[in-house]
């Protein structure tokens, strides 16, 4: 019979005929690697109740491979399962791998292949994982910009037709070797969106780990070569962390592995997520003043609402001119220029307070497509009215251009021109 695949499922149902291989199988290694036959009485083997926790158990050596918590009286029971004469067992979360791996194995799949088995029990086991296992699974690589101002990947296998998945972030480290956190995840799907919850293993216990969201449209989520959302979480240094996400869907668990692995993000990625973060960096202000290294530049900030007239100058001569007002409530830009455009905006206080800058891209009639301004705070805390600085960008023949700016400034709007 041609071997078939067995498909990642959060749980695994295996024949009592295969488990009682596998258990053997493990108690032996077992066994012979610590010679004490104190360490067959049951509680001590599978490592819970009144176990000696000096002493060495199967639950402390599979915590050693799982990198996290075992439950010992989930083994132990496992075993009780088999013995009552049940015929089908279940495996859920790490369990359903964590034996094959003591023994050698990547899972049931290199199990089967590898353990030599009745030909008739071996059929059973396939029949039953092909007909346990028959929703399609699907694997993308995740990228999301993330500590150390690099791109994370990550290997992602949604289950059981979009209702569970699974993360695994790779971190490389200097010598080589990559270090991973695994996350399980349940996902619901609202109208247009999924929303992904997820948890990982620390401690021992199952926390909380984040929150994803993506943009499905109303086609099935399978459809696309791509999933756009936005996560929060924490970071590996336990900060709070929010940011965009964009899943590459692959054709299989293989190229899944092989994209992850390759420490070269593709440009159409990067461009999108470079940057692309927000951090918390655990501050508790206990006045305004605290909230960030910004917070004293405020009492500049909230002088910049006001109707602005831009005089762009190159070489003594002007090209022409900018107006535009920001609201004092709001702070929102909008231009006063007639048949022009605001497409995007930014204003910010840089260099230690001592520099305002401007960006705009621009539509319609305007001599820019985009537009970088800066000048000095001084003129606004001293109220000045007119204000130098200086310009640079694109016309709108894409013709780098820089030069002088002239800025008229007026702090009082009239509430007919907010409007």
């Amino acid at each position: 019979m041609e071997f078939i695949k067995n498909h990642e499922n959060n749980t695994l149902y295996i024949t009592s005929y295969c488990y009682r291989i596998l258990l053997d199988k493990v108690i032996s290694k077992f066994k012979n690697k610590h010679d004490d036959p104190s360490l067959n009485k049951v509680a001590q083997l599978f490592g819970f109740g009144n176990f000696d926790s000096n002493k060495p158990s199967l639950r402390y050596e599979l915590e050693k491979i799982a990198g996290g918590y075992i439950n010992g009286k989930y083994l132990y029971d496992k075993n009780r399962e088999l013995q009552s004469g049940k015929p089908i067992l279940k495996l859920n979360g790490y369990y359903k791998t964590i034996l094959f791996n003591y023994i050698g194995n990547e899972d049931i799949t290199d199990f089967l292949k590898q353990s030599t088995f009745d030909d008739l029990e071996k059929n059973k086991q396939l029949q039953l994982l092909n007909s346990i296992n028959n929703d399609h699974n699907y694997f993308y690589v995740s990228h999301h910009f993330g500590e150390n101002k690099e791109v994370i990947k990550g290997q992602v296998t949604v289950l059981n037709n979009w209702k569970n998945i699974q993360y695994k972030y790779l971190y490389p480290q200097k010598d080589g070797t990559i270090k991973e956190y695994i996350y399980h995840g349940v996902i619901v799907r609202r109208a247009d969106t999924l929303h992904i919850k997820t948890k990982t293993l620390i401690g021992g216990k199952m926390v909380e780990g984040g929150d994803d969201v993506f943009y499905i449209g109303h086609s099935e989520p399978w459809n696309g070569a791509f999933l756009i959302g936005t996560y929060s979480a924490y970071d590996i240094y336990n900060k709070t962390i929010a940011g965009k996400t964009i899943f590459e869907k692959c054709s299989s668990k293989e190229e899944m592995i092989t994209k992850s692995l390759d420490r070269n993000v593709p440009a159409y990625i990067m461009q999108e997520i470079r940057n692309k973060r927000i951090i918390n960096h655990g501050i508790v202000p206990y006045n305004y003043i605290e909230i960030s290294p910004k917070s004293p530049y405020s009492i500049t900030y909230k002088k910049i609402p006001g109707k602005y007239n831009f005089r762009l100058i190159q070489n003594e001569t002007e090209l022409g001119n900018f107006n535009f007002i920001i609201d004092k409530y709001t702070f929102k830009v909008h231009a006063i220029t007639e048949g022009m455009l605001i497409e995007k905006d930014n204003f910010e206080i840089i260099n230690n307070g001592s520099v305002i800058h401007f960006s705009f891209n621009l539509t319609g009639i305007s001599l820019f497509s985009q537009l970088e301004i800066f000048f000095k705070t001084y003129y606004l805390n001293k109220g000045e009215k007119e204000i130098k600085g200086v310009f640079s960008g694109l016309d709108t023949e894409n013709r780098l251009i820089s030069g002088e700016v002239r800025i008229e400034y007026d702090s009082t709007i009239n509430q007919h021109e907010q409007d």
